[in-house]
């Protein structure tokens, strides 16, 4: 059905390139031949409002940008953005080829206040046979924030958004490690159809106490006596993990040095009832016990929910993905790469089998 006559014209129009589906267009300058079409003026006929009908349907389709599977990066963690309303995601990446994709598609929420770089030893090794993905917490690494008041309830809403965009998958499976946990609880919370099993690494379920405590501590006043940033590099390097490395310790510190990135998260946490989202989960749980300021913390959310898996890693904390990422991909494997209805050994069950 021909809904006009044909003119061909030659234009300067950009062309776009895009690696999946959401992420920004690159644009570049090329000539090419384009056809364009210019209406007949029989309107009310049938054939004419069919091709309006028709117009209008290609204007839409035009609009939406199509998936294609996240490109093979052979393990090398890469970036990219993706667009929320006005806002813009950053997160870091890695794929095997498309023929070695036998598990779900993994994302990973980080601490704050911190960003995505935290997963990126791990993430190669956990992308031999997955898509990774870990999106940076807005306001956080290279996103953009969001208003205040600062809320999981938002930071989770953005981020399930932002992954519809980049994710096609029914079913996902997702770490989350401190406020990340907190993230990945109420993330499945919103879309517990979507959301397979969480791994959640040192859960804060706070005490009205803790929570009165975190809130006392004062903003970093980033005056021009300066004192302030050694005072909080001596905190970082004091609240160190074992095995964190001074790398590691030098990029949390340096995530601290945005003014109120430190606040925005630690209000937003403060504020989340992770109990209750805990205790709502309907997805399988995996909860990781690490030694650092959430120990106690962590090791109130396995009361809440002794049917989920536990681990204790006594002899770690803080940079525990930098420090230990061969042992993190062990564990986590272990728990998503289970058949369904398979309760992975514990430590003690092994100890028999010897």
């Amino acid at each position: 059905m021909r809904c006009g006559r044909r003119v061909s014209t030659t234009v300067n129009a950009p062309v776009q390139k895009r690696h999946f589906r959401g992420a920004a267009p690159w644009p570049g300058p090329a000539t090419m031949q384009r056809e364009t079409v210019k209406p007949a003026p029989d309107r009310g006929t049938p054939k004419s409002i069919a091709c309006r009908v028709l117009a209008l349907a290609l204007l839409i389709g035009a609009a939406i940008p199509v998936w294609s599977e996240p490109a093979d990066t052979s393990g090398a963690v890469r970036r990219g953005y993706v667009s929320v309303d006005t806002r813009q995601i950053h997160y870091r990446f890695a794929a095997p080829a498309a023929g070695l994709r036998s598990q779900p598609p993994l994302v990973l929420f980080h601490l704050s206040p911190n960003s995505s770089q935290v997963f990126d030893r791990v993430m190669p090794l956990l992308a031999a046979d997955r898509v990774v993905l870990a999106p940076d917490t807005p306001g956080y690494g290279m996103s953009d924030p969001l208003p205040d008041p600062q809320r999981i309830e938002d930071y989770a809403a953005v981020l399930n958004r932002a992954l519809a965009t980049l994710v096609d998958a029914h079913r996902l499976d997702a770490v989350g490690y401190h406020t990340g946990a907190g993230i990945a609880l109420e993330i499945e919370r919103q879309q517990p159809r979507r959301w397979r099993r969480l791994a959640l690494v040192a859960v804060p379920v706070l005490t009205a106490e803790e929570r009165a405590r975190g809130a006392a501590i004062p903003m970093i006043p980033f005056d021009e006596d300066g004192a302030w940033a050694q005072a909080e590099w001596q905190r970082s390097w004091r609240w160190r993990g074992p095995g964190q490395d001074r790398e590691s310790v030098l990029a949390t510190y340096a995530a601290k040095m945005r003014p109120g990135a430190r606040e925005r998260g630690a209000e937003a946490i403060l504020a989340y009832d992770s109990a209750a989202a805990l205790a709502e989960a309907r997805a399988e749980l995996l909860i990781v016990r690490v030694r650092d300021d959430l120990w106690e913390a962590t090791g109130r959310a396995h009361t809440l929910r002794p049917d989920a898996l536990f681990r204790e890693l006594p002899d770690y904390g803080h940079g525990l993905f930098h420090a230990a990422p061969a042992l993190m991909n062990s564990l986590l494997r272990e728990f998503f790469d289970a058949e369904p209805g398979e309760r992975p050994a514990t430590p003690a069950d092994r100890h028999e089998d010897q």
